[in-house]
């Protein structure tokens, strides 16, 4: 076997059941390898640790473990926690009444058709059933639930309850949280209200240059578009003081890829398979 070949092999046993994967995806895994090892020049185990120098990727829940739960519930978050999340991200709209409630889509679908949340109030939701028996929760009851056991990535989907959303946040002081949205003006403004919150950046884009948004907004985060991630993006994400934040990841061979150039979280729907993976990949 050839050199090059010889320091693909090294890592190829850390990929759970490789020789049962179909030979095209086998074909895909032995290439990517050999690219990362041939361009850092090192052989697997160093390469390997090399990765585990840069600290473990942060594993953040996308709307808690949806493959295992209803997204965006508290059984969601629950499970999520369980698997191993460091983090959860959910979403948020305000009711009539202005309680920031989770729910990912903007209307709620009733039995005459979607009703908007936003028409809803807070009693009104209550009283809506969701699939498996669950209840859209409010963002306090989250914030509550979750605690200090893990981060609460909160993505602001709505315009106009900036306020709501700070006051909610401050209530929870206690509780390590962080506020993004793609429109990134609200993000600013919930900052502005509430000086102490971090925030991040949607982007489903790759930017000219990060200055013109990371740097302006004085971000403390990017979170961008998985497949729209480079070395050169993080590195400049990071010269600027910005954690790069990748979604949305669920294939373990992607997520190595992307902590190999830095990346510094991965927000997944499914954690517990990511950070096993990872774990095994980087002998955690």
């Amino acid at each position: 076997m050839p050199r090059h070949d010889r320091r693909c092999r090294s890592l190829i046993p850390c990929f759970p059941s490789f020789d049962q994967r179909p030979i095209k995806r086998r074909i895909i895994l032995w290439v990517c390898v050999a690219h990362t090892s041939h361009k850092f020049g090192r052989t697997g185990e160093t390469f390997v640790k090399i990765l585990s120098m840069k600290g473990f990727p942060e594993i953040i829940g996308h709307r808690g473990a949806p493959r295992d739960a209803m997204e965006n519930t508290l059984a969601a978050f629950d499970i999520a926690l369980a698997q191993g999340a460091d983090g959860v991200e959910l979403d948020v709209h305000a009711t009539s009444d202005g309680e920031v409630v989770v729910h990912h889509d903007p209307a709620i679908e009733q039995p005459n058709g979607p009703r908007a949340i936003a028409q809803m109030s807070l009693a009104e939701l209550s009283t809506v059933q969701l699939p498996g028996g669950n209840r859209v929760p409010t963002l306090d009851a989250v914030l509550s639930f979750i605690g200090a056991r893990a981060t609460v990535y909160v993505e602001v989907k709505a315009p106009h309850i900036e306020a709501a959303v700070a006051a909610v946040l401050g209530r929870h002081s206690s509780v390590r949280s962080a506020v993004h949205s793609f429109d990134h003006r609200i993000a600013v403004l919930v900052r502005e209200l509430r000086p102490t919150t971090s925030i991040g950046l949607l982007s489903a884009s790759y930017p000219v240059t990060i200055a013109s948004c990371v740097t302006d907004a004085r971000a403390n985060a990017l979170w961008q578009h998985a497949e729209l991630i480079d070395e050169r993006l993080v590195r400049d994400a990071h010269a600027r003081g910005a954690r790069l934040i990748a979604w949305t990841v669920n294939d373990p061979l992607h997520a190595f890829e992307l902590v190999s150039i830095g990346v510094d979280g991965l927000c997944t729907d499914v954690p517990g398979l990511l950070r096993t993976a990872l774990e095994r990949r980087l002998k955690v």
